[in-house]
Parts: C-alpha cells; sequence; structure tokens
C-alpha cells in the first residue's frame, strides 16, 4: 500500500492598507488678548496617495460671543461646519484653524474630525486662551520662566517694548505663542 500525502494549501487573501497620508500636530494651542481680532494656529495634512477626504467639527466649546472658521485648504467663513476635497499624491495641504474672541476673555476648543478615503479616521484639536493682561509687562512678569524668545512683526528679536506696537511672544514648549499688541 501506498501512502498518498496531500497537503491543501489554503491561501486566505491578505489585504494590505499603505499610509495613505498624515497629519504633522493633532493637538494645538493658541492664545490672545482681547483686543485682537483674532487668534490662529495651523499644521499640514501630508498626502502619500490619492485621498479623498471629508471633515466636520464633531466637538466644540467657547465663549459665547465667540466665532470659528477653517482653512482646508480653501478659507471658509464663520459657521462653516463641514466640508470636502480630493488631494493628490505628495502634497502638503493647509490646516488652520481661527477663533475670534470679538472682545470676549475666555477659554475654548474645537474638535475636527477628517474622514479619508471612507475609511480613516483622524481628530484635530484646537484649543483657544484669550486672557485680559492689563500690559505686556505683566504678561512677561507672569510667565517669564516660560518665555523664550519675543519678536517685533519683522522678526526681529526685541529687548524694549514700543507704545502701540504687535509684538510675539515664543514659548519654551512651543506648543503655543501668544501675540500681544501694546497700548
Amino acid at each position: 500500500m501506498k501512502k498518498i500525502i496531500s497537503t491543501i494549501l489554503i491561501v486566505f487573501p491578505l489585504i494590505i492598507f499603505g499610509q495613505t497620508h498624515s497629519i504633522d500636530k493633532k493637538n494645538m494651542s493658541m492664545s490672545g488678548t482681547p483686543s485682537l481680532p483674532d487668534i490662529s494656529i495651523n499644521t499640514f495634512y501630508n498626502t502619500y496617495d490619492t485621498c479623498e477626504v471629508s471633515w466636520t467639527v464633531i466637538k466644540d466649546s467657547m465663549p459665547s460671543n465667540w466665532g470659528v472658521s477653517f482653512c482646508f485648504p480653501t478659507c471658509y467663513i464663520e459657521g462653516v461646519t463641514s466640508g470636502q476635497s480630493t488631494f493628490n499624491p505628495n502634497e502638503n495641504i493647509y490646516l488652520n484653524c481661527h477663533m475670534y474672541p470679538n472682545g470676549q476673555s475666555g477659554d475654548g476648543y474645537v474638535q475636527m474630525q477628517i474622514t479619508t478615503n471612507n475609511n480613516f479616521v483622524d481628530t484635530v484639536t484646537w484649543n483657544g486662551t484669550i486672557s485680559s493682561v492689563s500690559s505686556l509687562n505683566e504678561l512677561v512678569s507672569s510667565e517669564n520662566k516660560n518665555i523664550k524668545n519675543i519678536y517685533d512683526l519683522n522678526g526681529r528679536k526685541i529687548k524694549k517694548f514700543k507704545s502701540n506696537n504687535i509684538y510675539i511672544i515664543e514659548f519654551y514648549d512651543l506648543s503655543r505663542k501668544t501675540i500681544f499688541k501694546t497700548i
């Protein structure tokens, strides 16, 4: 008798999903004063393949007078809370949030859900703080150990403040920058 050994090879289909995109930063903070018209911060959505993208605001909590708008990549007016686009491979798409304090101090946040190719879901969060600091000197003295540099709008480091100028304060943790106008 001959033994016949047969081998049955079962092949399971293997589906491999490659990475189609990345987002530089998914959690960002920005700050300013009530006198500013808006505060904003951006990141980039990077494509490695063609991406069909839809986005929608899923959560927000802001003071009653505040407004918000987005650029992704088109800049939308206040009140637009969703959109969709198709991006080509190897693009860096501008993704931005503006918060408009309308003279009101407070803290707020917005979360955007981004769905790529009906398969991948990312959440991007913007946190905003509007602080009614009475003077730039008060801000600098209260946060002195956290401040890395102070710049004018031309990008030059400054050491003395002048009236009626706008300054950008960079903090060591690099998670936020404050724009401040002197009176």
